[in-house]
């Protein structure tokens, strides 16, 4: 059990508790740390959501045919990604649109009945039975209720309770309902469970095969994320214990192999053949993540063996992935993309990333994104983008050729020097492969495979990760990396001179006063290279910043200095301008604009157009005058400046959201 793992039973009771106090109108509100990382899939995101039903996606569906369960729950959980990385309440917004239409799905809402007559709190398929039996999965419960036990925690731990939706409703109320009815839709599964771990089919549905059988492992495991989810805000040590069960018998199940590999059957049971198919398995790699993070079942090293599964046996160069956890066949059109939703062990190894970030660019563009699941394919790729490094070229082993430089013998090496060794970064390569190679990056003992890739017609985009793993520093401040191949003299690999890095600065004068009633507009301008994101690292109560021009806009209601700190950020890094604003009583009868620093709206930020389009949430179109903020840092409701004992409790509520997020 890790010191992390330790921390969570007793920290998600002292977070709530210590919640409580957020309600108190002295209070200015939570404030946590947003990851730092790079914005360009941000805005791919923004160019897929839209595609489908004007991003209305599949929320008005049933779950008859599985359209809920297998494309709605993605569409959600990757609006909870987007969340997570920018904190801009427009997800959250999104996010609570498409939860109120899967429970006006569920079967007690639409008064339809399952196969024992029982109208239930869950979501029937018809598609997979004889004759159309009407059944409740245990799996479809998990996916459709862990995106809304997920709006719950994210409400909670950034203290947005009284943040109010499109629909009038606070995002406290609505997280309240969905801790509900999350609650029901387990219970409805009580009686498929056993106490040895798992769940199991009904035995009464006599039209199944595997009647009273146990699930498959993803299956019990999928529901396992919500039951964690449900401690976490209720605090109900059944739900801990369920979800402890599960990841104990899921690690029970695994196998490690000779290359640190974590590999475990469809089924459970002994390890055989090639293991589960990367789909199925992603779930229970999920649930194992929540896990160790719970100190339940997993382990630290557990979760870096799965980082292992993936780098060692999916990943096999940046056109061809295995269609099992094993290896075995490779590129089967229904597996080969869900190799995006192991993105969550990005934090274990950054050339996770590196080769899904490619494969998504080349082969599922966001332009062209028409299902769920390649949705939160993107959605997690906007979620773990690190940061950019430039590349430099060692003093040996290359030719000189103008734009670009060609290796003159086997393992030419280039470095990179990371902003912060701790912290990962990948370089933008434009590289010409002649032939099949790959890439490896010197620990000071010996060289660890980041990438491999097919030769190329020309110069293309490859992305290189430097792994924290392994925090060598060589030569010059870099950290070193070596191309391996059959090398062939004048044919060696090229690799284009770098981009220099161009981080955001801010360079506008903020507003300093506004009076009470008015509302103030900021906008905010800046250099750098595109693309930004403006966000709001404090979050005042109704404050907003349009993340493509920066236009901050609030009304307060109350008098008082308030502070807020504007960040812009683009793939190079982040600049912060932290700045007062006195709220005044009001000196006239009008209640104007205050313009901070721009007479004419918006000013040109030199930021990408926006397209994120309609929402399809019922809020304003996300276009570039209206999107909401894309918070990067920390969040915080506005009010009087706090009394030392409230600022106690802020900075203890800070320290447990960065211990929880780690």
């Amino acid at each position: 059990m890790t010191g992390t793992s330790a921390f969570q039973p007793w920290a998600a009771r002292l977070r709530r508790l210590l919640r409580l106090a957020l309600l108190l109108p002295l209070l200015t509100g939570l404030c946590l740390s947003a990851t730092a990382g790079a914005v360009s899939a941000r805005w791919d995101y923004e160019d897929a959501y839209d595609n489908v039903n004007g991003g209305d996606w599949y929320r008005d569906a049933n779950n008859e045919t599985a359209t809920l369960a297998w494309g709605e729950s993605y569409v959600m959980m990757s609006i909870a990604a987007l969340y997570r990385v920018t904190g801009d309440p427009l997800y959250l917004e999104r996010l609570a649109w498409h939860a109120d239409g899967v429970l006006d799905n569920r079967d007690d809402a639409r008064g339809v009945t399952d196969y024992r007559g029982v109208s239930g709190a869950c979501w029937q398929n018809q598609h997979y039975q004889p004759a159309n039996e009407p059944y409740c999965y245990v799996v479809h419960t998990g996916m459709l209720t862990w995106p809304l036990v997920e709006f719950a925690r994210l409400v909670a731990a950034d203290g947005l309770e009284l943040e109010v939706a499109p629909d009038g409703e606070t995002f406290g109320a609505k997280a309240a309902r969905y801790v509900v009815a999350a609650e029901e839709s387990v219970a409805f599964h009580d009686d498929q469970w056993n106490a040895s771990g798992y769940y199991f089919f009904r035995s009464d549905a006599t039209f199944m095969a595997n009647a009273g059988v146990d699930l498959p492992l993803n299956q019990s495991n999928a529901l396992g994320r919500t039951l964690f989810g449900l401690f976490d805000l209720t605090g109900t040590q059944a739900y801990l214990d369920k979800a402890a069960a599960l990841a104990t018998r899921f690690r029970s199940q695994c196998t490690t192999g000779a290359d640190g590999a974590l590999l475990w059957n469809y089924w459970g049971g002994a390890y055989a053949g090639n293991g589960e198919d990367i789909s199925h398995a992603a779930l229970n790699v999920s649930f194992a993540v929540m896990a160790q993070e719970h100190g339940a079942g997993f382990s630290v090293a557990d979760v870096a063996a799965l980082a292992a599964t993936f780098t060692e046996r999916i990943y096999v160069d940046d056109a061809t992935f295995s269609d099992h956890v094993g290896g075995g066949t490779v590129n089967t059109s229904s597996y080969r993309p869900q190799a995006a939703r192991w993105l969550v062990l990005t934090p274990q190894r950054t050339s996770v990333y590196t080769a899904v970030r490619d494969l998504y660019e080349r082969d599922y563009p966001a332009a062209g994104v028409g299902s769920g699941s390649l949705l939160y394919g993107w959605g997690l790729l906007a979620e773990y983008e690190p940061r950019l490094c430039a590349h430099f070229f060692y003093s040996v082993d290359w030719d000189d050729q103008g734009p670009h430089r060609e290796a003159t013998a086997y393992g030419a090496n280039i470095l990179t020097e990371p902003p912060d060794l701790a912290a990962p970064c990948m370089m933008p390569l434009q590289v010409d492969v002649p032939r099949q190679t790959g890439a490896a990056q010197w620990d000071g003992n010996s060289y660890h495979r980041a990438a491999e890739w097919q030769p190329t017609a020309g110069f293309v985009l490859r992305r290189l990760g430097y792994e924290t793993n392994w925090p060598y520093v060589y030569w010059q401040s870099g950290v070193l990396f070596q191309f391996e191949d059959t090398f062939v003299a004048g044919d060696g690999i090229r690799v284009m001179e770098p981009t220099a890095p161009d981080p955001p600065s801010i360079d506008s004068s903020p507003p300093t006063t506004v009076e009470l009633g008015q509302s103030l507009a900021y906008a905010a301008t800046g250099t750098g290279a595109a693309p930004w994101w403006w966000s709001l690292a404090t979050l005042q109560l109704g404050a907003r910043v349009d993340a493509a021009t920066g236009l901050v806009t609030w009304t307060p209601t109350q008098t008082g200095a308030v502070d807020f700190v504007l960040r812009l950020e683009n793939d190079w890094g982040a600049d912060e301008q932290t700045f007062w604003v006195t709220v005044t009583d009001p000196v006239g009868a009008d209640a104007g604009v205050t313009d901070g620093g721009a007479s004419d709206g918006a000013a040109d930020t030199g930021a990408p157009a926006d397209d994120a389009g309609s929402g399809g949430d019922g809020a304003p179109d996300a276009d570039a005058t209206d999107l909401d903020p894309a918070t990067g840092g920390c969040q915080c409701q506005a009010g009087a400046a706090p009394p030392p004992w409230a600022l106690l409790i802020l900075g203890l509520l800070g320290w447990l959201g960065w211990l929880r997020r780690r």
